[in-house]
């Protein structure tokens, strides 16, 4: 007999509704729901394989603690009551000595519910350590348009859309859900310009593909701002009555020199000239910005310029243009957080959290902050962290900088549903649980919300957002975990439980219809209620109140080259490199090169690799050719270690993990902490004693 369960799949924040189909032999398989309004039945190859993780043989079920050197995996196993009281004992002494702030929590992508969960956790325990991955994903973006509109705006693709720009983001391989509108735009006559060193699928099928330089994108901004002031072409009704500083950003770029921007971008003035006119003179136009403009220290200035485009060109709030968000929230403690947990601590208190960056509205601690108050001290001691769903060992910036700091710690708890190599760097490491495992709630890109329904349960592992209640009630801290009431106060702008959502299934969101020009009633939530061109609140913290271009990280004779990374369709992030089934169509980190290069450097296709960015930062990965490429452009695979290699150098986290070659040092002008992502100056050389391994 068949039975079939529909469920959503946990994997990202996309919430795509799938039909788990189980045997009588109790074996799984999984297949799209063609009734989900989001993908109609469409699934990517992480979700097919969703069930390979929870069924893995080597996942994490029992609780456990080290017995040998950080690093060298020697466990044993525990109850989860002595792991709890341990935990809660260690953390208790270490706040004891070294204060409340000597204890960190970081989360990662994209497990519902936990972020809040372990916000909760860090304000009774009374420390300002909370941290995320967003200083690289999704921060650069909300706040740099937020600055300048007040907003951080949707693009509303539909038919009226006459042009799309692509601005470092590949749909096709990272939110296949919206292709379906992107599709329909096209084929209704939209012109589309994709901003991209690699030819994604939008650059190959693109009216326009502009390969720049990686890490030159504010050049390129920047340069289509002045060309749309110098000749007039913005909307000048729009700016008159609903843009401040106006005059301020006209004498800005008067300064600049166009010939100066195009050779930073290694664009000709020309093409630049073309796509900017495409843009500036669609009757609705979007750009859609991705994962890659937040990943560098110009990031958030990288956003605003963006913004200003949006605003330049009169495109905001109208048909097939930038929209507004809108709509109630279904749900409460998704993501990223809840306002009221954010209030418990006054921002002067928040502003105390190690790396803490300018922009106040970021109040996390960032990853380098951390690992300089690991091993320095400075500006206080951090000597112990609890880390949920993350794996720092190869997210976090210079990976040998993240193990020299983990060692420093006094007492380090992972929970995770693998041994990564995070996790054998841990004092404790937890079992938790996946997203099949428990009942709960999920919500989908359109804003509905569905029941979790459970699959099986695995070991002994628990959810994560328990977990973290447990540890914080031992800490004494945080009251006794209940499941109902948990998911009751995430349900509560709907005022129903979880057995009633159960009954239901979903509560699928109103579609609103778009709001037009809501401004002009009332306003732009900025300082000045208009569209600021030149930021108030950024003069006020002695920031640059209109983007500033400077020059990426310089090349050399010796690093003459300049690298950048690309997600992967068959995995998220550092997850999921156990899966049989998806190491099989990518079974090795690809460093894709112009084959031009490949003969300059005697390397072949399928030869290993090195790519240095310093002496000590080396990684190794299988070269592929690309001849589209720009000939001085490597684009290296993320986030890479080997499971296979198990206590081995730390699963291999060393060897072709991208952040390797990477550095804490964000520079003199990162508002809001990123780190140098694309552009590093690099040399890449063949090797031949170095062996990748296969699963």
């Amino acid at each position: 007999m068949n039975n079939i369960i529909t469920t959503t799949c946990g994997l990202c924040s996309t919430g795509c509704r799938i039909n788990v189909h189980r045997n009588a032999d109790n074996q799984y398989s999984i297949k799209g729901d063609k009734y989900d309004s989001v993908t109609h039945g469409a699934l990517c190859k992480k979700g097919l394989h969703a069930i390979d993780i929870m069924l893995h043989p080597n996942r994490l079920t029992q609780p456990l603690k080290r017995t040998g050197k950080r690093g060298e995996g020697q466990w044993i196993t525990i109850s989860w009551q002595q792991a709890i009281d341990e935990i809660a004992l260690k953390f208790n002494k270490i706040q004891k000595t070294f204060g409340d702030n000597s204890l960190f929590f970081s989360y990662g992508y994209s497990k519902d519910f936990i972020n809040t969960q372990l916000l909760k956790l860090a304000n009774a325990a009374n420390s300002v350590n909370i941290h995320g991955p967003e200083t690289v994903c999704w921060a650069p973006s909300k706040y740099g348009k937020e600055y300048t509109l007040g907003y951080n705006p949707s693009a509303d693709i539909n038919q009226h859309t006459d042009c799309i720009i692509f601005w470092g983001v590949n749909k096709h391989n990272t939110r296949f859900t919206e292709m379906r509108a992107i599709n329909h735009a096209i084929e209704n006559g939209a012109t589309t310009i994709c901003i991209d060193p690699q030819q994604t699928h939008h650059a190959k099928n693109a009216k326009y593909w502009l390969p720049l330089t990686p890490g030159s994108d504010l050049a390129l901004a920047m340069a289509m701002i002045k060309i749309i002031i110098d000749r007039q072409w913005y909307d000048k009704a729009f700016v008159a009555d609903f843009c401040y500083g106006f005059s301020a950003l006209k004498s800005h770029v008067q300064q600049l020199d166009l010939s100066y921007l195009a050779h930073e971008c290694q664009l000709s003035m020309a093409m630049i000239t073309n796509i900017t006119q495409q843009y500036i003179q669609a009757k609705s136009a979007v750009i859609v910005t991705g994962n890659a403009l937040d990943h560098n220290p110009d990031s958030f200035q990288v956003n605003r310029a963006i913004a200003i485009l949006m605003a330049l060109s009169g495109n905001l709030e109208i048909q097939g243009g930038q929209s507004k968000p809108q709509g109630k929230a279904l749900v409460n403690g998704r993501w990223p957080y809840d306002q009221q947990d954010v209030d418990q601590l006054s921002p002067q208190i928040r502003q105390q959290s190690v790396g803490t960056p300018p922009i106040p509205e970021y109040f996390r601690a960032t990853s380098q902050g951390l690992m300089e108050a690991m091993l320095t001290g400075e500006p206080y001691a951090v000597k112990a962290g609890l880390i949920v769903g993350t794996n720092p060992m190869t997210s976090w910036p210079d990976s040998k900088k993240v193990k020299r700091a983990f060692e420093q710690l006094d007492f380090l708890v992972v929970s995770e549903l693998f041994m990564t190599p995070t996790a054998m760097m841990a004092d404790i490491v937890l079992p938790a649980a996946s997203f099949f495992e428990y009942a709960g709630v999920t919500q989908g890109q359109d804003g509905s919300i569905h029941y979790q329904a459970p699959l099986q349960k695995v070991g002994d592992a628990k959810p994560d957002h328990q977990i973290i209640a447990e540890i914080g009630h031992a800490m004494g801290i945080m009251p006794v975990y209940n499941d109902d009431d948990f998911w009751k106060s995430a349900l509560s702008p709907v005022n129903i439980d979880l057995t009633q959502l159960k009954a239901q299934t979903s509560i699928i969101a109103d579609v609103e219809p778009q709001h037009s020009l809501s401004y002009l009633s009332v306003g732009f939530d900025t300082p000045s209620g208009k569209v600021e061109l030149y930021s108030q609140k950024l003069h006020a913290l002695k920031l640059d109140p209109i983007p500033v271009y400077r020059s990426n990280l310089p090349v050399t004779d010796r690093y003459s080259l300049r690298v950048t990374t690309a997600k992967s369709r068959y995995y998220m992030f550092s997850h999921g490199r156990q899966i049989s089934a998806l190491r099989e169509r990518h079974p090795f980190p690809i460093v894709k090169i112009h084959s031009l290069l490949g003969k300059k450097e005697n390397l072949k296709e399928g030869d290993i690799a090195a790519i240095e960015t310093a002496a000590d930062k080396i990684i190794y990965q299988v070269v592929s050719f690309d001849d589209n490429l720009n000939i001085n452009t490597v684009i290296a695979d993320l986030s890479w270690w080997f499971p296979e290699m198990k206590n081995e150098l730390l699963s291999g986290a060393f060897r072709s993990n991208y952040n390797v070659l990477t550095s804490t040092d964000t520079g003199a002008y990162s508002d809001i902490g990123s780190f140098y992502i694309n552009g590093l100056p690099c040399c890449i050389y063949k090797v031949n004693d170095i062996e990748l391994l296969n699963i």
